[in-house]
């Protein structure tokens, strides 16, 4: 049999082209192998083969410093067994767990320690597990990427806890310190699903999703989360509800609770609080928006501090309203219409505040309305908008990590 024919270029490619093709794609010019080459090249794959298992196991063996309570370890060694003496990286305390005794001097701290935590939190044939604290510095640990959504709502603390009950049925209790009435029921505005209902009762605004407890009272905000919808699960998170009832202070009802129901019948559960860039606007800070039953429109109110301010920061809006549309004239009066979705604006001073509209499909409607409460707000007493003036008091916020 004789030798393949050889493979050359085709005639018609010019030298540069005949540079890049390869006419002889499988013919080997290297006439050694070496030896050295292929002992590094297995000593690399080795490698990586115990990087890739090392990997694996430390995912199924996850440090149990990263639910720990940063004041357990400064009072001394943890007590669950297998890691006495051992020292949590970065100040991150281990917490005693699975029935084991708690160190004395952890037992004998204030109770504070558990946070806003109410006394009796585990239902009958439920039991609760040791309590986890975070605050700004390390929320990251236990929320990573959804820390700078509390530390924009006034964030404090955070108190965690899972309680174990029948048929390996759990809950986990987020509770979220976030220093202010607005804060806390701001966040809970702003993670209620359109479709759920919440209820008001007795200072408590809370709602059922499911498996999930979701509740604003006083200055925390609850996220209790069940591992399934069971009764027994559904019986617990009921518990949990009546718990935080009596074991939490409401505190002082925000002043725009009282502003908004008194003037239109919004209830304050239906109330989003924005400390800052509210609309996107970098200068729009402590703003109260109400959405109306259509969806869309929103109502809104925020404190200047006096009438010349009032009248900056409604001409501030306005401008900012114009950024993405035009003014028209409609319903006897001058308004911003969004220019992609064909809605429309308006913000006007009321004394010391300044009152708005955004979103609204008919400005007649949405006239009558913003009307209503800039009367409400000028009916304010002067005390009331010189508290609303200084804001609620602003969380802890961490040093470094993006979350200035």
């Amino acid at each position: 049999m004789g030798a393949a024919p050889a493979r050359s270029a085709p005639a018609s490619l010019d030298a540069r082209e005949r540079r890049v093709l390869n006419p002889r794609p499988f013919r080997v010019f290297r006439k050694t192998y070496s030896t050295s080459e292929a002992k590094t090249g297995a000593v690399v794959i080795a490698v990586l083969a115990l990087l890739a298992a090392w990997v694996a196991w430390r995912g199924a063996h996850p440090d149990p410093a990263l639910l720990a309570d940063p004041a357990l370890l400064a009072t001394g060694a943890a007590a669950t067994p297998g890691i006495e003496g051992r020292r949590a990286p970065d100040g991150i305390a281990f917490v005693a767990g699975g029935g084991s005794a708690a160190p004395a001097s952890a037992a004998a701290a204030p109770s504070t320690d558990r946070g806003a935590l109410p006394p009796a939190l585990a239902a009958e044939g439920w039991s609760e597990g040791p309590v986890s604290r975070f605050d700004a510095e390390n929320l990251y640990v236990k929320i990573n990427g959804r820390a700078d959504f509390f530390l924009a709502r006034g964030f404090r603390a955070l108190a965690f806890v899972t309680l174990s009950g029948p048929g390996g049925a759990t809950v986990d209790l987020e509770l979220y310190d976030l220093g202010s009435a607005e804060n806390a029921l701001g966040a809970f505005v702003a993670e209620k699903p359109p479709d759920a209902k919440a209820a008001t009762e007795r200072g408590t605004s809370w709602y059922v999703a499911r498996n999930a407890l979701f509740l604003a009272r006083g200055t925390s905000y609850l996220r209790a989360i069940g591992s399934d919808e069971s009764p027994a699960v559904l019986a617990q998170l009921a518990a949990l509800r009546g718990a935080f009832e009596s074991g939490i202070a409401a505190g002082e009802k925000p002043w725009t609770a009282d502003l908004f129901g008194d003037a239109l019948g919004i209830p304050q559960d239906r109330l989003l609080y924005t400390a800052e860039n509210a609309f996107s606007f970098g200068f729009a800070k402590n703003v109260t928006s109400a959405t109306l039953d259509d969806g869309e429109t929103e109502l809104f109110v925020l404190p200047a501090g006096d009438e010349a301010k009032a009248r900056e920061l409604a001409a501030k809006l306005e401008a900012g309203f114009l950024s993405y549309g035009f003014k028209v004239e409609a319903a006897g009066a001058a308004w911003v219409k969004d220019q992609y979705l064909e809605t429309y604006a308006r913000a006007l001073p009321a004394g010391t505040m300044v009152v708005g509209v955004k979103g609204a499909s008919d400005p007649a409607k949405a006239a009558g309305l913003l009307a209503k409460l800039e009367k409400a707000v000028r009916a304010l007493p002067p005390e009331v908008a010189k508290k609303a003036a200084t804001g609620p008091p602003a969380g802890a916020k961490a040093e470094g990590g993006g979350y200035e």
